[in-house]
């Protein structure tokens, strides 16, 4: 699992919008999930919402956790509180990686989504097609017309404890919607 990581310092905000530019454009059918000081946001890559200056200042300035990702890989840029300076790191499957089924394992997990609510406030055109009801009653973008029982994919990177050769989860990342395919169940634990 080839990884490379970096931190950036509170005046490189031009390295930072050109590295999110450069993995935007590196994902095939891929999508970004973005959270901010005042929203969460998913979209697909391919929309080009976050291209322009205006809302590269805005990401650099106000975002919390950024994921560019697709099947084959995610970067992703954090901070654990706005005053802090972002981290970095990207994380690509190579053919190495899938042919070690031993420390990488897939799981997909529900999204929490009110599906009643979500049908009926779509049918009245309250809410866009792009926007489901959580089931706590706030709404947040899916970028995804299915939403009845839609799960998230995550691929979880297995370590193995020098001492007692037990496996834990090392890394995550999230790589696309639906189930995996059955061929694509690692063997981890």
């Amino acid at each position: 699992m080839p990884l490379d990581t970096k931190e950036y310092g509170t005046n490189d905000r031009e390295e930072f919008g050109n590295d999110f530019k450069e993995a935007v454009r590196s994902v095939n059918n891929g999508y970004i999930y973005i959270m901010t000081t005042e929203e969460i946001d998913f979209c697909r890559a391919a929309d080009g919402v976050y291209g322009s200056d205006t809302e590269m200042d805005r990401l650099f300035s106000q975002g919390l956790e950024i994921r560019v990702f697709d099947e084959k890989g995610e970067t992703k840029w954090f901070r654990t509180g706005i005053d802090k300076t972002y981290r970095f790191r990207r994380i690509t499957d190579d053919g190495n990686v899938e042919n070690d089924s031993l420390h990488w394992w897939n799981e997909s997990q529900y999204l929490d989504i009110d599906t009643d609510r979500t049908k009926s406030e779509r049918n009245i055109g309250k809410i866009n097609k792009d926007t489901v009801y959580a089931t706590g009653g706030g709404s947040y973008p899916l970028p995804t017309e299915q939403y009845n029982d839609t799960k998230i994919r995550i691929r979880n990177y297995l370590g193995e404890d020098d001492d007692t050769g037990e496996l834990y989860v090392k890394d995550w990342r999230l790589a696309g919607f639906g189930e995996w395919p059955e061929s694509t169940n690692g063997g981890g634990a």
